[in-house]
């Protein structure tokens, strides 16, 4: 199923789209295929690239942050926030924002235990697990050491999901708990999560596009980096869709 994942995330991506036409166009032979192949390469580069549609299609899709109660049996922090370097060393990346509201709601007093889940999510990397580096970093903010459960097995959200209910089984954890992961990435997780039986209370964060007012002409031109985020974006769509018929 990783595999299954990692070809489908690189088939979405409009970045190989753009590619891929770019590449017919170069070696096609055929005047009337090259022409198509540089009309779509350029629709693909005007459409994935307009920075309005970004905006309107995130904020559409994003998760807002919900109130929340007063406590909760668990926190569950999923993996995808951290990475390691050729030395073993370990590093957050830009979804690190997970991480700080983990602990910010920990230390508030919402919730009793802390359940980090994420193995090696990569095919082709010999590295430790994801939820090591999480459980060292949370102690380092001096969070008990009994109040950290840590799963390392999993390589999906999917497996998130069924792993960190297993964990909350058996240790006798029910009841709601809260459900920390980023505002594009919460919808699908969510689903995964009750789909594995688990009664959680979404709480989104690392928000790709915000609710503020942005001025007419930064809609004007194209951004170039945009195309990479909508891949991420088309993943969670088919991700999302695959667990509700599932």
């Amino acid at each position: 199923m990783l595999i299954v994942s990692k070809l489908v995330s690189f088939v979405l991506s409009p970045e190989n789209w753009l590619f891929f036409f770019i590449a017919l166009f170069l070696l096609l032979r055929n005047k009337k295929w090259k022409k198509r192949m540089g009309w779509l390469g350029l629709l693909v580069l005007v459409v994935f690239s307009d920075p309005m549609l970004f905006r309107w299609a995130y904020k559409a899709w994003e998760v807002k942050q919900p109130a929340l109660g007063n406590q909760y049996a668990a926190i569950i922090l999923p993996g995808g926030i951290a990475d390691y370097d050729v030395q073993g060393r370990g590093y957050f990346n830009r979804a690190s924002d997970r991480f700080i509201q983990t602990a910010l709601l920990y230390k508030s007093g919402r919730a009793n235990y802390i359940i980090v889940t994420g193995g090696n999510g990569f095919l082709n990397r010999d590295i430790p697990p994801e939820a090591l580096f999480l459980q060292s970093a949370l102690d380092s903010l001096h969070i008990p050491p009994e109040k950290i459960i840590t799963e390392t097995r999993s390589r999906s959200t999917r497996e998130n999901a069924l792993f960190s209910k297993k964990k909350a089984d058996s240790l006798g954890l029910s009841g709601p708990m809260v459900l920390v992961t980023s505002a594009m990435h919460m919808r699908r997780c969510l689903a995964e999560f009750q789909k594995a039986g688990l009664e959680v209370q979404p709480y989104s964060c690392n928000y790709e596009v915000l609710d503020t007012d942005v001025p007419f002409y930064e809609h004007l031109w194209p951004d170039l980096g945009l195309p990479n985020a909508w891949g991420r974006l088309l993943k969670e769509w088919l991700g999302y869709a695959v667990v509700r018929f599932r």
